[in-house]
């Protein structure tokens, strides 16, 4: 969807309302007497994405990669939900309507599997981690490339982010490690010198 990065899947830091000031700090739902039966996930909708533009933010200063992100909330609704073919899927996790985190992908097609997806992002505010929140919206992403006859699901996570451990417990594998693929990339600057030149 974005062009900086893919050098990632995440899970991690705080959330703003989507009503209220970016920057403003998730606070009012108590999390130590967290009632799972109140958390829902569900399909992002329009009025979503100004939460979920504040948490790439977020998420990229964690990462010390925080002027990356060049879009803003207006295009995740243009290319979300302003069009007849949405280039991404996304999904909130949310306690009492309040988004505490998201996942979004988009399908991508291999040559030797056919339809494909990859998970760009698996974010959860910190607040609400470690209470099996990220778990639902992984598999409802994998239910997702289920459904849709997808062949594998692929993302990208930074070598030191301890949620590498989780994605190998479920079975994920390092394809670096493993195969010794490596994810290249050419930068929107790369890209305009080789289609003019």
């Amino acid at each position: 969807m974005d062009n900086y990065k893919n050098t990632k899947t995440r899970e991690i830091l705080p959330i703003a309302r989507p009503d209220v000031a970016l920057g403003t700090r998730f606070s009012n739902v108590g999390t130590t007497e967290l009632n799972m039966d109140k958390v829902e996930i569900r399909e992002a909708k329009r009025e979503d994405c100004f939460a979920i533009r504040t948490l790439i933010q977020e998420l990229a200063d964690y990462e010390k990669m925080p002027n990356e992100p060049k879009i803003d909330y207006k295009t995740l609704e243009r290319d979300g939900f302003d069009t007849k073919h949405p280039l991404f899927i996304c999904y909130v996790a949310t306690v009492d309507q309040q988004i505490i985190g998201y996942a979004l992908a988009y399908y991508t097609y291999s040559t030797w599997g056919g339809r494909a997806m990859y998970l760009e992002d698996l974010y959860i505010t910190p607040n609400f981690r470690r209470k099996h929140i990220g778990i639902k919206l992984l598999k409802t992403v994998a239910k997702k490339a289920k459904d849709n006859d997808c062949c594998r699901l692929d993302f990208a996570v930074l070598k030191w982010n301890p949620a590498q451990e989780f994605y190998k417990s479920i079975g994920a594998i390092n394809l670096t490690e493993e195969t010794g693929w490596h994810q290249y990339r050419l930068t929107k600057a790369v890209l305009e010198k080789l289609a003019t030149n």
